[in-house]
């Protein structure tokens, strides 16, 4: 009996424990560890099923996942050599994103990294987010609130449709070390900041 009790005792204190800790989690963990999760999702939603492949296909990954070596006909086996190691930078793939540039007088989308009061402050933010070696176009918009109070909107990328900048938005987040970026749609008149 007393076992018992003792046993749920531990687990409501590991609970209480664990929702504390949670709660005092630093952002910065908070973030890194979100940024984790978005990074294993796309990468798990990105493994190829063999229920999704032409037959011919997923017989050669059924084969190779059983270790055969008869090459199933019509498939090529691709060369792999274990004995010589990969440089890590070579399997790196996050910070490339590709955006597909609108057709002329035809809407913007980029993904909006930040808005600030003082154009020192946009200025700092720029220069930080550049060093990450992301080569999407960044753009400074002067913008008003509802108070008429001017503000600093910094974005990044030029994209043609609000899908192609929410695809684009996990990379630019893990890259940047950002929140979820929310997408805007940039005025017909704004150049990329040289």
């Amino acid at each position: 009996m007393f076992a018992k009790l003792g046993f749920l005792l531990l687990i409501v204190l590991f609970g209480a424990f664990a929702f504390i800790g949670g709660a005092m989690t630093p952002d910065a963990w908070r973030q890194s560890i979100a940024g984790l999760g978005g990074r294993l999702s796309e990468r798990l939603h990105a493994l190829p099923s063999t229920a999704s492949l032409p037959a011919d296909a997923a017989h050669a990954a059924k084969a190779a996942a059983a270790g055969s070596a008869a090459p199933v006909e019509g498939t090529a086996t691709p060369a792999v050599d274990s004995t010589s190691p990969v440089p890590l930078d070579a399997l790196l793939v996050m910070a490339k994103v590709d955006p597909l540039a609108p057709a002329r007088g035809q809407p913007a989308y980029a993904l909006q990294l930040g808005q600030f009061v003082t154009s020192t402050e946009a200025t700092a933010a720029e220069r930080r987010f550049r060093a990450a070696g992301l080569d999407l176009p960044m753009t400074r918009l002067a913008a008003v609130d509802a108070e008429n109070e001017p503000w600093t909107v910094l974005a990044i990328g030029r994209f043609a449709s609000p899908a192609a900048a929410r695809q684009a938005a996990p990379r630019v987040q893990d890259a940047l070390h950002v929140p979820s970026p929310p997408v805007i749609q940039l005025p017909l008149s704004a150049k990329p900041s040289p």
